[in-house]
């Protein structure tokens, strides 16, 4: 994965998918854990914008996945602080 391009959905997918096979966990084991529809799922591990953020945070916090947020604003700012 290159961290060096700009935040996107298809790279939030592949740290889902990577995070999830590392486990060893199939689709189906993380459906039925969280009680999500295996179709809803695969709709996250494919990047697809129409799936409720909630949704996308449950499955991140249950495999263990975070990010961070990075202002440009914020971070122009303490460069000219500094």
């Amino acid at each position: 994965m290159d961290l060096s391009e700009r935040f996107s959905p298809k790279q939030l997918a592949e740290a889902i998918t990577a995070k999830r096979t590392s486990m060893k966990l199939k689709l189906t084991d993380v459906a039925e854990a969280l009680t999500l529809s295996k179709p809803t799922l695969v709709k996250i591990e494919k990047g697809d914008t129409n799936v409720k953020l909630a949704t996308v945070l449950k499955v991140m916090e249950y495999l263990g996945v975070s990010f961070s947020i990075v202002s440009d604003e914020l971070t122009t700012q303490r460069a000219r602080t500094w």
